[in-house]
């Protein structure tokens, strides 16, 4: 079910308005310290090739709740200021507990934020440091520190009151997420009201836009939340239908996107892709990040995902092109080592690919890409409960992470423990309704159960969200057959044919030979239609493993025709 019928704000939003908005947060992240989101402002505003224009106060009163919010951005000068920027330098270098440690008896919201976010900086720095690859998700949550437990009760007690701004209640969901990682529905929950509180005080929080598209995990859920009606909507629910693999709506928003002026901005051209991927269009969303590439050559962000595509398209060639150019860049970026874990693993050197899996998760223990990937890998190489545990922890970091779900469901079945493969595989299916691949695997899982009628059914579904791999009409017709049922049997191969001939038969393809066979045998003994019967059986000619037997149909064939047009002669003469 996708997000149908959406209103979409930027179509008819001022772009002057919009320009002067990206820049006025870009300035307060800035300030603040919140580098990713400052960065995702700055490519924003770069893009959007307009001259800023000042919204008046009814707009500011709308939108923000104060009518003079874009005059408040000059503080007058004193000495808390010199404090606070000393504070930000030592921020700005990573010295965070030094930068929190200057701030602690500071008052003004600028100031009390950066002490806070400099205390959370620290406590998660020093955490990360004593984490290893092997632990799991569970075991790096930080709901036991005691440094974080502090700071959330102090953050809780401002969200509490009504005195947090919105930069405050983002830190607090972030808080209430880093203690814990594996959240329930309650943490969740309280996650979510405090992202929504800040997007309503300030929509231009990207931060809490961002973090809150995680804890969408259903169409239901966005459409129960009371968001803000504002222009930066519009990017939080073309993201969110990326992440619920909703890929026409993306798509179409991010076309809307770019024709209010975004067209050249990174984010919508890598959603887009994403997006084109996962409709299987592999070479339009390969030519999306090939030209964010070529426009900016020295960028590694979303190259892994780039280097996914050109592994799905067995492009070698040029995934060992882009291996070495990111390792030229930056041989210890996390995006660096999974890419070049993708060009060992499409050599089929899984040992090395798992290494360099490995690294990109010493340098980031949260990346999700690389837990699957390395789930995969120890999948090749045969380390089942490993990869239990690589897909374990993608799953506790993003529950909508399909490829995760659907890992767990083929180890487990190496693992021969069917019913659990039935569970991760329904999981899959469920975030990708429309993939006839997590249908058939499901369906398969079935009949290793001896579940025939629940297999058929999933494999109807298959066939209804199109067959991608050709295999579910024929794994139908083997079960009518199992059931001795030939007239369905039949009907089911003519099917399969059918699809097989419209696409091409590929040179070694299983299972033709076997629909071919019983064909021509069924219309020659059940159906007895000799024309048919002669069909098939040519047919045969073309797989070594049935030729013999379809020139033995064929001969029967022929010598019941014949028998046939000397009985009608004998008919004629006798009339005669």
């Amino acid at each position: 079910m996708a997000m149908t019928n959406v209103e979409i704000f930027s179509e008819n939003w001022n772009k002057g308005i919009i320009k002067y908005e990206i820049m006025f947060a870009l300035e307060e992240f800035q300030k603040r310290g919140l580098k990713e989101t400052s960065k995702w402002l700055a490519e924003l505003s770069w893009s959007l090739e307009v001259p800023p224009s000042k919204p008046d106060k009814s707009y500011a009163q709308t939108h923000y709740g104060k009518p003079n919010i874009f005059d408040e951005t000059k503080r007058p000068y004193d000495r808390s200021v010199d404090l606070f920027n000393q504070a930000k330098c030592y921020f700005d270098l990573d010295e965070y507990e030094r930068a929190g440690y200057l701030l602690r008896n500071s008052s003004d919201d600028l100031s009390v934020f950066l002490h806070l976010y400099s205390r959370y900086m620290a406590t998660v720095k020093k955490h990360l440091y004593k984490c290893t690859v092997n632990h799991t998700v569970a075991a790096r949550s930080m709901g036991q520190n005691e440094e974080l437990r502090s700071l959330k009760n102090e953050l809780s007690q401002k969200v509490s009151d009504g005195t947090a701004d919105t930069f405050i209640a983002y830190l607090y969901a972030l808080v209430l997420k880093k203690s814990a990682e594996v959240s329930g529905p309650g943490t969740t929950n309280e996650i979510i009201d405090a992202l929504r509180y800040s997007v309503k005080k300030f929509p231009m929080n990207w931060s809490a836009w961002n973090l809150m598209s995680n804890y969408v995990p259903d169409v239901a859920k966005f459409q129960s939340l009371d968001l803000p009606k504002h222009w930066i909507r519009d990017f939080f629910m073309a993201q969110t239908n990326v992440d619920l693999v909703q890929a026409n709506t993306a798509i179409k928003m991010y076309s809307t996107l770019r024709k209010v002026g975004f067209k050249k901005n990174i984010h919508v051209i890598t959603k887009e892709a994403i997006a084109q991927y996962d409709r299987r269009n592999f070479e339009e969303a390969t030519s999306l990040l090939e030209s964010l590439r070529a426009d900016d050559p020295y960028r590694l962000e979303d190259m892994d995902i780039l280097s996914n595509m050109y592994y799905v398209n067995g492009q070698k060639a040029e995934l060992a092109n882009l291996a070495h150019h990111c390792n030229e860049i930056d041989k210890y970026r996390v995006e660096t080592c999974c890419v070049i874990g993708n060009y060992y693993s499409i050599r089929s050197a899984h040992d090395k690919a798992i290494q360099y899996f490995q690294r990109a998760l010493k340098i980031n223990p949260n990346y999700l890409s690389a837990w699957t990937l390395i789930g995969h890998e120890y999948t090749e190489v045969k380390n089942t409960s490993a990869a239990i545990q690589a897909y374990r922890n993608a799953i506790d970091l993003n529950r909508k992470d399909y490829r995760a779900w659907y890992g767990l469901g083929q180890a487990y079945e190496i693992l021969r423990i069917f019913k659990f493969s039935l569970y991760y595989y329904k999981q899959a299916q469920r975030l990708r309704a429309f993939d006839s691949r997590m249908a058939m695997a499901v369906g398969e899982t079935y009949e290793l159960l001896n579940r025939p009628e629940d297999a058929k059914m999933c494999y109807r579904k298959a066939v209804a969200v199109g067959d991608m791999e050709g295999q579910a009409n024929y794994k139908i017709a083997r079960l009518f057959l199992q059931e001795k049922n030939n007239k369905w049997s039949a009907h089911y191969y003519q099917q399969f044919i059918q699809q097989a001939e419209d696409q091409g038969i590929m040179e070694g393809s299983s299972n033709h030979h076997e629909a071919y066979i019983f064909l021509a045998r069924h219309y020659l003994e059940v159906e007895q239609n000799l024309q048919q019967a002669a069909l098939y059986a040519n047919k045969c000619f073309d797989f070594s493993e049935v030729r013999e037997e379809g020139k033995k149909i064929l001969r029967q064939v022929e010598a019941l025709q014949l028998a046939s047009s000397i009985e009608e002669v004998e008919m004629t003469d006798g009339q005669d």
